[in-house]
């Protein structure tokens, strides 16, 4: 019998659907339990913990009030760098409409076609579009931790996020 390497592109297509399977039954369960506040209270707290090595919040704070415009380029450019774990840089668009505001926006989302695969398969009773509209109230309330306000806004595939310092 020969065991074969699994080659990195479908280990990766395979972990993401594996991602995606899993965040579908969380929300899914989140959802039926009456947990979702709690879910998006959870998710929050999680990922400001484990942002320490995203940028650190004493030097950004420093650097806000020093240069607010290398400050916001600097925050924007390591949020695209993290989104890249699952989306491609083809997908994700910066436009910095200023010193102190940035839109990122994602195009053609393979999480919204893989999550929304992910219910039509199993059919779970969940939208589709549910874990955006989650992330959604996420990621504003992380990136709140250094004093930028956020809104990020739903598309039809993919997303906009606006950034003000």
């Amino acid at each position: 019998m020969s065991i074969m390497e699994m080659p990195c592109e479908e280990r990766y297509d395979r972990l993401y659907d594996n991602l995606m399977q899993l965040a579908a039954i969380t929300l899914t369960l989140a959802k039926d339990q009456g947990a979702i506040d709690k879910y998006i209270e959870l998710s929050v707290d999680v990922q400001k913990k484990m942002m320490s090595g995203f940028l650190g919040k004493a030097a950004f704070k420093m650097l806000r009030t020093i240069s607010p415009g290398r400050a916001v380029r600097q925050l924007s450019e390591q949020f695209i760098y993290a989104m890249q774990r699952t989306h491609a840089l083809s997908e994700i668009e910066l436009t910095k409409v200023s010193d102190r505001e940035a839109v990122i926006r994602i195009n053609n989302c393979p999480a919204v076609k893989r999550f929304r695969d992910v219910v039509e398969k199993t059919g779970l009773d969940i939208d589709p579009r549910f874990m955006c509209e989650t992330e959604s109230i996420i990621i504003p309330e992380i990136i709140k931790e250094f004093g930028i306000n956020a809104v990020l806004e739903l598309e039809e595939d993919g997303c906009v996020l606006n950034a003000k310092l």
